[in-house]
Formats: structure tokens, C-alpha cells, sequence
């Protein structure tokens, strides 16, 4: 069965308090969106659709082989799912929902979504987790494996806020039932925006089976709101790459100390020294020794090396 994925990258981040459209400020070295669209990409889906917005032109052409849908107006969630469906006119099948704000999220974790979706035979499944302190969002309301609801903060129950497993925004609907759900969606809310939670609803009320699967690693899901989370997020990024360096055999001393960009290269027996900053395409060979106090940029360093 054909599936597509719906990359949402049209918001543009008010409370990032910048000119740059929220999904391209960089996260080492690279805009946040290419990591979303990267992991789409890595599932091998049939057609990727990125929705932008009036202020991310630069997103348009961005990517070979995607395709764009562009958001006129800032209209919610809704909205933004229902505009990449046009692009999606010549295919049926699944259609996977991402956010472009939500870098961590890992292949593995997709794949295992879309597999449940699909052998449950479900309209519509949700990736759910269970957070300590669940408050600001929505809660998930279960009757066993079947979702019944999700109750968003502001209208929950003092019973109802209880519930710790939570709603993370990442979805997988049966095109053709979402497009119908989509028609009926009205923005009876403060902002006067499509919710494409309230698609569950529906759903529900329709009697569509809908089902969740709850993600173990709250980091995956964790979403760049504002320049505090953008850093928190860079130095979840900054560790991985530290520790997939290390583990294919590069010595990194005092790594707390060091900051490394995603497409740099470091061959194996090279050794990095404390406060050392490398960034770009830089490419270093084997037996080199970088640092300390050295900064990197785009170069290259030929095995056996030494910088500075």
C-alpha cells in the first residue's frame, strides 16, 4: 500500500522572537527541518509533501524529490494537512503527519507506527507517550488498544488530567478517511484555526478505529518552541554525534568541552583536544591530532596531521 508523509513547516514560531522561519534556524550546523525531512526520507515512503508558509520561500526547492504545498494563510494544523493533500490527488493509501519542529524523531520509530497501522487495520493511529508531568497537553482517553479521544488541557477533568499519556502530534491516517474528516473540521476555537486533533474526534464519533502507540523515549518527541528548547535540542544533537564519532574510533578528550557539526568527518585514531569547535564540511583524515582551542571550518585535514 502506498504511503506518503506530511511534513508541516508553514508555522512561524512567534515565541522564537526572530526573522527566520522557525524549522530553518540550525541545529549543528544544519537547518532543524532537514532533519525531519532526512528521517521521511529514510522510511522510503512514495511521495514526501512539505507544507510552507508565506515567509518560507526559501523552504520551496529546498529538497530534490519533494514536493510543496504552500500554506497561504496560518490556519492550524488542520489546514495545513488539508492543503498538502492536494499534492497528493494522484495517490492513496497512508499518509504519515510530521512536524517540522520536531527534529529527534527517530526512522525506527516511524516504521514501528506505520506497522501497527497497518496489520491493525486502523483509521487513523497516534504516536502517544507518558510524560511524569503531563500538563499543557492533550490527554489520550483509551478503552484498552482503542483511543476514544484525546481531551486537551483547557477542557480536561480534574479526573481526566490524571491520565499521563499524552498526545505528541505525530500521526498516521487512511487517506481517504482523513480527507472526508478533514471536510467536516470547523474551527470553533479562541485562535479560529483547524485543529487536526479534532480529526480524532470524528473519527470516533464515526465509529473509525483508531489506535495509538506509546513511545518509550520521551526525547524523540521533545519540539523546538523557543530559543531555550532550539538549545536544548542542539545539545541532545551535539551528544549523539559526539558519542557516533567515539564509537567509530575517534578519541574525543573532555567531550563536554567540544562541539562538532553534523557533516563533519573524522577518520579513525584521530584525537580531539578540549575546547575545540569544528563546523561545515569539514573533513579530517586518520591519526590527526585537533586542538585544544582549535577551530575548524569547512577544511580539510590530511591524515597524520596536527591543528594548530
Amino acid at each position: 500500500m502506498p504511503l506518503s508523509v506530511v511534513v508541516m513547516a508553514g508555522g512561524m514560531g512567534k515565541r522564537m522572537f526572530s526573522k527566520k522561519v522557525k524549522v530553518l534556524h540550525p541545529l549543528l550546523g544544519r537547518p532543524m527541518l532537514d532533519y525531519v525531512v532526512d528521517t521521511a526520507r529514510g522510511i522510503n515512503p512514495d511521495v514526501v509533501v512539505v507544507v510552507y508558509g508565506k515567509k518560507g520561500q526559501e523552504i520551496r526547492g529546498r529538497y530534490e524529490g519533494v514536493r510543496y504545498a504552500f500554506q497561504e494563510e496560518p490556519r492550524g494544523t488542520g489546514d495545513a494537512v488539508k492543503v498538502a493533500l492536494k499534492e497528493l490527488n494522484d495517490i492513496n493509501g497512508d499518509v504519515l503527519v510530521l512536524s517540522g519542529d520536531v527534529p529527534l524523531i527517530k526512522k525506527n520509530t516511524l516504521l514501528t507506527l506505520v506497522d501497527y497501522h497497518r496489520r491493525n487495520k486502523l483509521d487513523a493511529t497516534l504516536l502517544t507517550c507518558e510524560f511524569d508531568d503531563p500538563t499543557g497537553y492533550g490527554r489520550i482517553i483509551r478503552d484498552g488498544e482503542v483511543i476514544k479521544g484525546i481531551v486537551e488541557e483547557v477542557d480536561a477533568t480534574p479526573e481526566i488530567k490524571k491520565i499521563k499519556e499524552i498526545n505528541t502530534g505525530i500521526y498516521v491516517f487512511r487517506k481517504d478517511a482523513l480527507e472526508s474528516a478533514l471536510l467536516k473540521l470547523k474551527p470553533d476555537n479562541v485562535q479560529g484555526e483547524y485543529y487536526l486533533t479534532d480529526v480524532i474526534g470524528i473519527f470516533v464519533d464515526e465509529k473509525r478505529r483508531v489506535g495509538g502507540v506509546k513511545l518509550r523515549d520521551k526525547t524523540e518527541i521533545k519540539g523546538v518552541n523557543t530559543r531555550k528548547d532550539l538549545a536544548e535540542v542542539e545539545e541532545i544533537l551535539r551528544q549523539q554525534k559526539l558519542e557516533s564519532l567515539m564509537l567509530s574510533g575517534v578519541r574525543i578528550i573532555m567531550p563536554h568541552t567540544v562541539y562538532i557539526e553534523e557533516e563533519v568527518e573524522i577518520g579513525k585514531d584521530t584525537v580531539i583536544y578540549p575546547f575545540t569547535i569544528i563546523k561545515g564540511k569539514t573533513k579530517i583524515g586518520e591519526d590527526c591530532r585537533i586542538g585544544p582551542f582549535a577551530v575548524l571550518d569547512s577544511c580539510e585535514v590530511r591524515d597524520g596531521e596536527k591543528v594548530p
